[in-house]
């Protein structure tokens, strides 16, 4: 079904502070880089039970922590002043007509689902225990973790979908000294698959994003040396689209939606745009 989700900028500037409301919803959201927290501090509806999401980018994969709170913003202050956790960039708070049984309700399918799915490291150090509510209270708690779900999707921080159950078919990229298969995703992110290989060699015209990917990705050691001229993956990575992981593996900027093809030679564009 169709749904309406209202951004508002709090602070003018599409980066930074962010209200999200949705239709037909009495709840509210805030997306608040970790920079802006401050600003949250004087809101009356920051101050009130809520559920919350810390994201930061970690080293093998990006990192979340899920928690809740009967002062959500007063514990997010905490997190920030505690330098010995782990570091997170951006918060997601959710908040309104949540009492202490809902927000521990959502916390506990939150962790359990995004632990499940293995898309993030998942910080807590334990599983919450899902409280008991009437079946009134989970149809009323399922819809508003719903809402959660799309929020942090469409901000993008698919923290609850499995990879796994998304993939499509294989597709493969070859070009000079590489060899690449991977899977288109369900939010237009594409995997690109183990023991696949990328070329050593960047062209001139190689975009200083796509260098910058690689070179994050041999500090990660996803890309390892096979021999002079090609790396090899070490582990299964999500890019961001197709055509960032072709950058990837050819080492020079490419349209990934005509570069990935299935084994009947059709490209991606082909099988999912429909285009001739």
């Amino acid at each position: 079904m169709a749904q309406v989700i209202t951004t508002i900028l709090l602070d003018n500037n599409p980066k930074g502070l962010r209200l999200i409301e949705m239709a037909n919803w009495s709840g509210k959201a805030f997306v608040v880089p970790r920079g802006k927290l401050k600003e949250l501090q004087s809101r009356e509806d920051t101050q009130q039970p809520g559920l919350y999401f810390l994201f930061g980018e970690g080293d093998e994969k990006p990192t979340a922590y899920i928690g809740q709170s009967e002062n959500v913003v007063g514990r997010l202050f905490s997190h920030d002043s505690n330098r010995e956790e782990d570091e997170w960039n951006i918060a997601f708070i959710f908040v309104g007509n949540l009492d202490s049984a809902f927000i521990k309700y959502l916390e506990s399918v939150s962790v359990n689902l995004a632990r499940r799915a293995n898309r993030y490291k998942i910080f807590n150090t334990t599983a919450p225990r899902e409280n008991r509510l009437s079946e009134a209270q989970i149809i009323t708690a399922s819809d508003y973790f719903e809402r959660i779900r799309a929020i942090v999707g469409l901000f993008g921080y698919p923290v609850f979908e499995d990879p796994q159950k998304e993939k499509s078919g294989v597709y493969v990229f070859e070009t000079n000294k590489a060899n690449a298969k991977g899977r288109l995703l369900e939010n237009q992110e594409f995997i690109v698959l183990k023991d696949s290989t990328a070329r050593i060699r960047e062209t001139g015209a190689f975009t200083e994003r796509g260098r910058d990917i690689r070179r994050g990705l041999i500090t990660d050691g996803v890309l390892k040396p096979l021999d002079s001229d090609s790396y090899i993956f070490t582990r299964d990575y999500i890019f961001s689209s197709p055509s960032a992981a072709a950058g990837a593996v050819s080492g020079r900027a490419c349209n990934g939606w005509t570069a990935w093809k299935d084994e009947q030679g059709k490209t991606l564009s082909e099988n999912v745009r429909g285009a001739t």
